[in-house]
């Protein structure tokens, strides 16, 4: 265990204090509830009806003594959750600038938030690149039949241009895939062994783009090239209506994760800091005292110890 602040060391103290107070109250309000139900149970319609007339029998008078024994034990359980609900945000974040400064793994997975935060940004990069493809493969299906030669079966020198226009979005489409692909495959090789493992970055699906684009160039049919750029355009598109809006949501559901990590892995490191506080640090002897003190600072009175006893 690395060297625990002071201020860390007291919170982990007090709230060791204030469970045990607590487990000590839980247990007297189930003895109370115990012994209210047993009395009930020899009470009789004539002590009750008596009680009522303001003429008690022993019996409820028992009675009534355990309910305000119960009152006054629900109230203190009452007030130590007010102070543990007050403390335990404190807790955590001393427990994280402990972990920020002793634990490499944890400061390691932080800072891959980095990559969550420019990811959409690439996703709208790679989106104009899919749309600059689409808009040159439209143009190039637009003038095929212009010009088109049936005799020599051959595409016009201005539709082969702009064939090699398409055939360079197709290229730079695949670049910023293989780039998006490469960053995520580093991105999970940055977290692997940190507390957000789990939070890695969604994958492009790889397309063969520019080879679907050369291979329209060695088609001569016109009706088989019609064909294949309906079949590419279709593709195209579904990634554009569909492809990209699954990757922004992954990145979403990513960066939600990462962050749910985060906080788990302060929170189970809160619980290995609270066993060892427990085992190291506790004088249960001290406990009444620490305890009145944390609710008068916090609350302005204390209702710990009291009577649990008629």
């Amino acid at each position: 265990m690395a060297d625990i602040s002071p201020t860390l060391k007291k919170l982990l103290i007090d709230d060791a204090h204030l469970r045990i107070a607590r487990a000590l109250v839980d247990e007297a309000r189930g003895d109370l509830e115990t012994r209210i139900e047993a009395l009930r149970k020899t009470e009789s319609s004539i002590d009750r009806l008596l009680a009522l007339t303001g003429r008690p029998r022993e019996i409820s008078q028992q009675v009534k003594a355990a309910r305000g024994e119960l009152t006054k034990v629900e109230g203190s359980l009452a007030s130590l959750d007010k102070v543990l609900a007050s403390l335990e945000p404190r807790l955590e974040e001393e427990t994280e600038t402990h972990l920020r400064a002793h634990s490499p793994e944890y400061v390691k997975g932080l800072a891959a938030v980095k990559d969550y935060a420019d990811w959409t940004g690439a996703i709208g990069r790679f989106q104009r690149k899919l749309e600059n493809y689409l808009r040159a493969l439209g143009t190039a299906r637009n003038m095929l039949s212009a010009g088109y030669d049936r005799t020599q079966k051959r595409i016009s020198a201005g539709a082969d241009e702009a064939l090699g226009t398409a055939i360079l979005a197709a290229t730079e489409l695949e670049e910023e895939t293989t780039f998006l692909n490469k960053v995520a495959d580093a991105h999970e090789e940055c977290v692997a062994d940190t507390p957000n493992a789990r939070a890695v970055l969604p994958r492009v699906p790889v397309a063969s783009f520019r080879e679907w684009t050369e291979r329209l160039r060695q088609l001569s049919d016109i009706g088989e090239m019609q064909a294949e750029f309906a079949r590419i355009l279709a593709m195209c598109e579904m990634l554009q209506t569909t492809g990209v809006v699954a990757l922004d949501e992954a990145v979403h559901r990513a960066v939600s994760e990462h962050s749910a990590l985060s906080q788990g892995f302060v929170r189970e490191y809160v619980k290995a800091l609270r066993q060892f506080a427990s085992e190291r640090w506790v004088k249960h002897e001290e406990t009444a005292s620490r305890v009145q003190r944390l609710q008068r600072e916090m609350l302005g009175f204390s209702n710990f110890p009291f009577e649990m006893e008629t």
